[in-house]
């Protein structure tokens, strides 16, 4: 009883710490606050206090159960028991663009099922809507009469996240939204994006450009980064235009280009790019566009295996090769997660795979199904090619050491 009194009052003086913190958001600052909007949603403001008090979450994943639906949803409950929360995971359209009639009816069935909140940004790339968990299955058919659907969890193919490429940015260098339709629509995508059929979740993800802003090459399996090869574009004169002006500095620009390939010569006034050396960073583009931009000869960097969270820890995905259109990867996707799923064990993401099999045995296993020769992979973009995920020869070196080591010690 004694043990019991002191855990209560221990979550008692989190939740006032916690309330106290909240307090303090609400009243601060001009902007509207996300505090006073909760309480009016009703959202169980105890339970995000309890988290705020004590330093960590106070949730833990529950269980539901919503017949002939076995993707795109998530339960939880608090530690205490007190609070639970059912949430939808919902499928974007591609660069998370709406039209606003379509998010008028989207925010109606919040209102309506929910709490009339809505998580509009994630890792995984979907709408996240809490729901009351007793109208469930009426919800489900709801959102799907929408035009949409639940997706996004278990071990399935998760939705495809992309940047908003060329509808917004002026840096794309290929069509990211026209690619995350191609493999949403895929048949032997779409089929695998509501059963779990997998080891694990397999995700893919589209950047535009070498700045990788939907974090493809830290976070997907399959990933596809807009590039170029040889040096940037240079118009001489809109950058002297420009240096004049004391918009661009260019013996800065020399000076912080990762891979040196940046020559300014300040007698003449001009400036040199060696695309041998250009790292596809960005930096000058950024600092001086459009009198840098990316160079004319484009690709698409095609890349494998990246997780956050994996069971050999992080990894950044691996090259593959150079393609003119995402499309070109879809045969080389699709046979490698078959082998993956025959042979992976359960909670193995694809990367995990590749650290025990080989990703230059596995590379060269299904090099057919691409349309391009391997001289395309994207070695010359560091961004790119830095990983954590170990090489053959690695691999080799180090199994050879632990070996010798076993030996050692049993004689």
């Amino acid at each position: 009883m004694e043990e019991a009194k002191e855990a209560t009052d221990s979550r008692s003086s989190s939740v006032r710490r916690g309330l106290e913190i909240l307090d303090r958001v609400e009243a601060g600052g001009s902007w509207p606050s996300h505090i006073t909007e909760l309480k009016q949603s009703g959202y169980p403001l105890e339970a995000y206090a309890q988290g705020l008090g004590d330093g960590v979450s106070p949730w833990f994943g529950g269980s539901a159960r919503i017949p002939y639906v076995y993707v795109g949803f998530i339960a939880r409950r608090t530690k205490d028991g007190k609070h639970t929360e059912l949430h939808f995971r919902v499928y974007h359209p591609s660069g998370q663009i709406y039209r606003t009639d379509d998010l008028g009816k989207l925010l109606d069935f919040a209102d309506n099922f929910g709490l009339g909140l809505v998580e509009t940004v994630g890792q995984t790339g979907d709408l996240v809507i809490p729901v009351q968990a007793e109208h469930a299955d009426r919800a489900v058919d709801e959102i799907r009469a929408l035009g949409t659907d639940l997706g996004g969890t278990g071990d399935t193919f998760r939705d495809t996240a992309v940047c908003v490429g060329p509808a917004l940015c002026e840096y794309a260098l290929f069509d990211t939204l026209a690619a995350r339709d191609h493999y949403f629509q895929l048949p032997a995508v779409y089929e695998k994006l509501s059963s779990q059929l997998f080891p694990f979740k397999i995700k893919l993800k589209a950047s535009g450009c070498p700045m990788d802003c939907a974090r493809a090459v830290q976070r997907s399996d399959f990933a596809f980064v807009g590039t170029w090869q040889g040096a940037p574009s240079v118009d001489p004169e809109a950058l002297r235009v420009k240096t004049e002006a004391g918009e661009v500095d260019p013996a800065r620009l020399a000076a912080e280009c990762p891979g040196h390939a940046i020559g300014w010569d300040a007698a003449s006034r001009s400036l040199s790019i060696d695309g041998a050396k250009c790292q596809k960073s960005m930096n000058c583009i950024r600092a001086a566009f459009p009198a840098i931009r990316p160079g004319t000869d484009r690709k698409v960097a095609f890349l494998v295996g990246a997780n956050a969270k994996g069971r050999y820890g992080p990894k950044m995905a691996k090259p593959v090769a150079l393609l003119d259109d995402p499309a070109e990867a879809g045969e080389f996707m699709i046979r490698l997660i078959d082998y993956w799923a025959d042979r992976a064990p359960h909670k193995d993401r694809l990367g995990d795979f590749l650290v025990k099999e080989g990703f230059e045995h596995l590379k060269v296993e299904f090099k057919d199904a691409l349309t391009v020769e391997e001289s395309g992979t994207p070695a010359s973009a560091s961004r790119i090619v830095t990983s954590a995920v170990l090489s053959d020869a690695d691999r080799d070196r180090y199994a050879a050491w632990a070996e010798s080591i076993a030996k050692e010690y049993d004689g």
